[in-house]
């Protein structure tokens, strides 16, 4: 394929390096070089920057109807249980402190004494840990607000729910970033920032889009949301 010589302006060829008119060095084209594992994670990582409110005023609205809902439960049965769970993790936590105790008092071999240690307290870590995940997430549905959207974390989740009429719904987005170009494609998660509830990407944190949480509610109460079955 000819090209114009950008010196002299006669027609040459893209492969030659020099003008066979004047001399001009013609600029070669640069070989894409693929990302590797590393600098992929680099920008995926330079891409989840702070939002500000400024960056959600500018937002679009989500659509109302690409949400779904999954009930959860009755507030009240779904707190009582959360409570129940946490003492009876906190109590396995003390039998196992107490079977450290013994192991290590009782048992007359180091060794066989050192593994039942071990695997006691580990245990207790264990529910201890579990303790603490269920108190927090009892004060998570605690402070669960009428008519509001709340991000509650759950475990190793932090869930968008809503209470309406005392029944908690968790919020769920099944769809891809629309946004997103390319190779990366990022899921969504929903979050609360300076009180406004957004869409956000969990690849590029500026594609944000908003949620009326009023039009929500309204629509969930009305039935023009999708109830999905809690499995």
């Amino acid at each position: 394929m000819d090209i114009k010589c950008k010196n002299c302006g006669q027609m040459i060829d893209e492969n030659d390096k020099y003008c066979k008119y004047c001399g001009y060095l013609i600029p070669q084209k640069e070989e894409e070089i693929p990302l590797s594992r590393q600098a992929l994670d680099d920008k995926v990582q330079e891409l989840k920057a702070t939002i500000y409110e400024e960056d959600i005023v500018d937002s679009k609205l989500w659509p109302l109807e690409d949400l779904k809902v999954k009930r959860e439960g009755d507030r009240n049965s779904l707190y009582s249980k959360s409570i129940m769970y946490t003492i009876l993790s906190f109590l396995l936590a003390i039998v196992f402190l107490v079977g450290a105790i013994i192991a290590k008092v009782l048992i007359p071999i180091d060794i066989v004494a050192f593994i039942c240690l071990f695997i006691f307290m580990l245990a207790m870590l264990t529910c201890f840990g579990f303790t603490l995940e269920r108190y927090y997430n009892s004060q998570g549905i605690k402070r669960l607000q009428d008519n509001q959207i709340s991000i509650r974390k759950y475990g190793f989740k932090k869930p968008a729910e809503v209470l309406i009429d005392g029944h908690v719904f968790e919020i769920i987005i099944d769809k891809p970033c629309p946004i997103c170009e390319g190779d990366i494609i990022g899921d969504l998660h929903i979050e609360k920032i300076e009180k406004k509830v957004v869409v956000v990407c969990n690849i590029n944190r500026k594609h944000i889009y908003s949620i009326d949480e009023m039009q929500f509610v309204t629509a969930l109460k009305t039935g023009k949301i999708e109830i999905v079955n809690n499995k």
